[in-house]
């Protein structure tokens, strides 16, 4: 499972570890379980991902089909996967202060 860095405390912090979760307009929160803060990934890296993720599958079933090539379909898969993971490994989790 993967573990998530508290922002606030600095305690690693699994799905599975955490005090709760919750999701607030299509962006999941976590509890840290060590200092009771709640932290949220970036908006605008979530939409990023998203992106990233629609990429990766509209190029999987582009390769599937073979729509546009043999090439194409994967290569856009491929680039797909490579923003979503840079989006969530690059950009921190933020501390949620109510707004």
């Amino acid at each position: 499972m993967k573990t998530l860095l508290c922002p606030a405390c600095r305690n690693k912090v699994s799905l599975k570890q955490a005090a709760a979760t919750k999701k607030v307009n299509g962006i999941l929160m976590l509890q840290c379980a060590n200092c009771q803060q709640w932290s949220h990934e970036n908006q605008k890296a979530a939409v990023v991902k998203k992106l990233g993720l629609i990429l990766l599958i509209t190029g999987s079933v582009m390769g599937y089909f073979q729509l546009g090539g043999t090439i194409t379909g994967p290569l856009i898969a491929v680039i797909g996967g490579l923003i979503a993971v840079t989006t969530l490994l690059a950009i921190p989790r933020v501390i949620y202060n109510g707004t």
